[in-house]
């Protein structure tokens, strides 16, 4: 199976979970952070992704690393699970997905726009609104600075995308005159 076929499952269950407690957003934040500790430390992230060591062995070193955090038990249990059946390495998709979960039960959507320049919180706003307005969700959009969009900008949510680059203009108008030739 897939791996992110599998993190969507694994996250799908403890989402369930985190509602039936009403914890969604503790155990969100001890994902995050439990991710954050996993992912600082290179040779960690070799240990739990080796298959010489036992899942015992990596269940043993997830509850050192747990012990004294103040974790919530959803997190604790749900790390202990994955240690144990050694799929810790998906556990950065598990909390990707896990956050989608959240983004979908608050009828929330994630994208990014590309930019020659940095764009001025009006130019953001105006953005967002309208992207809202088409899709009639709730977005949060992360911006970014890419010198390879020519002109305009670039918006990706999901599989929508509004391409509103200058080279994109250029292309339409390109096919327009050749059909027009033709």
């Amino acid at each position: 199976m897939k791996s992110g076929t599998l993190a969507k499952r694994y996250a799908k269950a403890l989402f369930s979970l985190a509602v039936d407690n009403r914890t969604q957003d503790r155990v969100l934040n001890d994902l995050r952070a439990l991710n954050d500790l996993f992912l600082q430390d290179k040779d960690v992230k070799t240990f739990f992704a080796s298959p010489v060591i036992s899942g015992a062995n990596k269940e043993k070193a997830v509850e050192a690393a747990l012990a004294g955090r103040g974790v919530s038990t959803e997190v604790h249990q749900f790390a202990l699970l994955l240690a144990k059946k050694d799929r810790l390495p998906i556990f950065s998709e598990v909390v990707e997905a896990f956050q989608s979960e959240i983004d979908g039960s608050n009828n929330v959507c994630r994208g990014t726009v590309r930019s020659t320049t940095a764009l001025g919180p009006a130019e953001r706003t105006q953005i967002e609104q309208t992207v809202e307005r088409v899709l009639s969700k709730k977005v949060i959009m992360t911006y970014k600075v890419d010198p390879t969009v020519i002109g305009g900008l670039v918006a990706q949510v999901g599989s929508y995308k509004f391409d509103d680059s200058l080279s994109t203009h250029l292309k339409r108008m390109n096919e327009e005159l050749k059909r027009r030739t033709v």
